[in-house]
């Protein structure tokens, strides 16, 4: 019998401003309070009693109960929420089992995590609407950061990526839409965080010293570009407050 701690009604957690996660390891744990952060309402699930006692109270609602059982399923109302997030990480059948109850039963949109491709490839024949690879995803980022200049960067997609950079000093102080960066490298500028806060790019923005730009385009361009960057500040990037 699956024990619920901080009761809510299903009918307003199972809205598109909440979400279920099941599986509350560090992975789990990490997504659940980061959407609470946020304002999402978000239902936890886990096998582990003393791990659901622990998150009583930082979450909207912690069960403790195996969520590969469709009586939990249906006990829970999960087939009503519009996200759910399979992210147990330890167990790959009741990974895979749980994902399929949830098939199952139609939750709109299921999202789940995978240790391997040969995990992943399980999750995508099942229809998985989003395959999540934590440490493939983390492993590709950091490879971009090492092998180049990039402070912080991020793949959209393969082959697409955002990347965070400082701005040079032979780019200060001139009109964006005059330095030309798209047709020069192929590359754009969305945004500035000047004084701790971000803000949008436009043709008209002028860099300081001391601007961070996020700048986005094809993987191969950004890393070039950061490449530029750092040697126009003398080469280098200082990574301490990476």
């Amino acid at each position: 019998m699956a024990r619920l701690r901080n009761p809510f009604d299903p009918a307003t957690v199972g809205c598109a401003a909440s979400i279920a996660v099941i599986g509350l390891g560090r992975f789990g744990t990490a997504l659940a309070l980061e959407l609470m952060r946020h304002g999402t309402e978000v239902l936890g699930i886990d096998t582990d009693e003393e791990l659901v006692q622990s998150l009583n109270g930082h979450l909207t609602a912690v069960v403790a109960g195996d969520a590969t059982k469709p009586e939990l399923i249906e006990q829970l109302g999960l087939a009503e929420f519009d996200r759910v997030v399979v992210a147990i990480g330890t167990d790959v059948t009741a990974n895979i089992l749980a994902t399929s109850q949830l098939l199952r039963v139609g939750v709109r949109e299921v999202w789940a995590k995978a240790i391997d491709e040969r995990h992943a490839l399980i999750l995508d024949q099942l229809g998985v609407h989003h395959v999540v690879r934590p440490e493939a995803d983390m492993g590709r980022r950091v490879a971009h950061m090492v092998r180049g200049a990039l402070e912080d960067f991020t793949e959209i997609e393969p082959g697409y990526a955002a990347a965070r950079l400082e701005v040079p000093e032979p780019l200060l102080a001139v009109p964006l839409r005059e330095l030309g960066l798209q047709a020069k490298h192929a590359i754009g500028i969305g945004a500035v965080k000047r004084d701790g806060r971000w803000m949008l790019a436009n043709p008209e923005t002028r860099f300081e010293h001391g601007d961070t730009v996020l700048v986005h385009g094809l993987t191969a361009k950004v890393e070039a570009f950061a490449v530029l960057l750092a040697k126009q500040r003398g080469g280098g990037v200082d990574r301490r407050r990476s």
